[in-house]
């Protein structure tokens, strides 16, 4: 995993494509280990879908690349993510608006994140399916909570 440990090399400038292919091969290396536990919740708001995930401390992990743009509310926590500016370490509570085609790698430090991804839902989808079809480019493997069997998948309805 020592070559795709790069995306997390704060001296080391990434091209996004270059961004991108170190964590897809981190990802098929995380996909080899035991996986976290990582707790999805879906919220519906009007003309709003919120997908948070709760992420263990001490955990590596890899996100899917995003069809369209959206916004992050880290709630809490410590995390180091890669970003078309480097490295950043983020401290929550914090927000900001990420454009589509970015794939993230994050590496959580020693407390429990709470990561909150914004999208928006202007026909008020319920379906889960279908809005991972729309917002994400879901990889082989699928997404966490799938590869997770549900567990521990909950959703808000507001």
């Amino acid at each position: 995993m020592n070559d795709a440990l790069a995306v997390f090399d704060e001296n080391r400038a990434l091209s996004r494509q270059e961004s991108r292919e170190l964590v897809v091969q981190m990802q098929e290396r995380l996909l080899q280990m035991e996986q976290a536990e990582i707790v999805t919740y879906h919220c519906f708001k009007p003309g709003v879908y919120e997908r948070t995930i709760k992420v263990p401390p001490w955990t590596v992990l890899t996100g899917a690349a995003h069809r369209t743009s959206y916004r992050v509310r880290l709630e809490k926590g410590v995390i180091a993510v890669n970003t078309d500016e480097g490295v950043k370490t983020l401290v929550g509570p914090c927000e900001f608006d990420v454009e589509a085609g970015f794939q993230r790698a994050g590496r959580v430090f020693d407390e429990e994140v709470v990561w909150t991804d914004i999208y928006a839902n202007p026909d008020n989808c319920r379906d889960i399916d279908a809005l991972e079809e729309r917002l994400y480019e879901v990889p082989a493997c699928g997404l966490g909570d799938k590869r997770q069997l549900n567990k521990g998948v909950l959703t808000c309805q507001e």
